[in-house]
């Protein structure tokens, strides 16, 4: 990120479109929690991330030679924010603190964590055959050579804990995000003891694609796809496309589990 902002690196994603696979599976585990559900008449909810995004932006704006893996992680917790954001006010669901510079304002009694990141990174390789010779009479390959080619994959992963604080004066309605330069809250650390949970949501993607805003789309989209009725282990089967549609739901084919 070096000399950048967070804002501007964040808006630099949101403007681009990515290359991805164009079918491919989504595995999510979802489950409720003994809390009171949502309501869109009564609740309003904040999304908030994880304090640890600071050291990454610290990482990001140094000399280290790692700095450009502390950006990744950055965008991909940012945009998760930003995401699920999206995801729950087209459900119809009244939010505060929307998008990078909502920060603080309003008065939310429904929290909503959200994380994400990298975890693993691997090369692929992808093979095929060509044909080197034909045959004179016929036309037809009768001799064929193999190629291929290795891509970097990431699995990433997204998940979302929606809660209802215990107490007013609770520390997760505490926007914390000093040493940011987009107005996000954070949170220190997750504590079931301050609070009751109502959804938990968790799903990872497993892809070259290179564009966070692509990927975070896609994940935050299938885990809280019609919300919170896709609950369990479940497969959710997209097609990519900027705008991420769910197509059909399913278990995953046995070389996806």
């Amino acid at each position: 990120m070096k000399n950048y902002s967070l804002i501007a690196v964040l808006t630099l994603c949101l403007g681009l479109t990515a290359c991805g696979p164009d079918i491919f599976y989504i595995p999510i585990d979802n489950k409720l929690g003994s809390a009171q559900p949502l309501s869109k008449t009564e609740d309003t909810i904040r999304v908030i991330v994880p304090e640890r995004i600071t050291q990454y932006v610290a990482k990001a704006r140094s000399d280290d030679s790692d700095w450009s893996k502390a950006t990744d992680t950055t965008l991909y917790i940012g945009l998760a924010k930003i995401k699920t954001d999206d995801v729950l006010t087209e459900q119809g669901y009244k939010l505060v603190g929307a998008g990078v510079n909502g920060g603080a304002e309003g008065h939310p009694n429904v929290i909503a964590m959200v994380d994400s990141g990298v975890l693993k990174t691997y090369d692929k390789t992808y093979t095929w055959q060509v044909p080197i010779s034909t045959d004179p009479i016929t036309g037809q390959p009768n001799m064929w050579d193999t190629q291929g080619q290795t891509v970097t994959m990431n699995l990433i992963y997204y998940k979302i804990k929606i809660v209802r604080p215990i107490g007013k004066d609770n520390l997760l309605f505490t926007c914390n995000n000093s040493s940011l330069t987009a107005n996000l809250c954070v949170y220190s650390q997750d504590n079931p003891s301050t609070y009751e949970t109502i959804f938990e949501g968790y799903g990872t993607m497993d892809t070259n694609a290179r564009d966070p805003a692509y990927i975070e789309d896609h994940l935050a989209s299938s885990v809280l796809y019609q919300y919170p009725t896709l609950l369990g282990k479940k497969r959710v089967y997209q097609i990519s496309q900027i705008y991420p549609q769910v197509t059909k739901v399913t278990d995953a084919p046995d070389d996806q589990k």
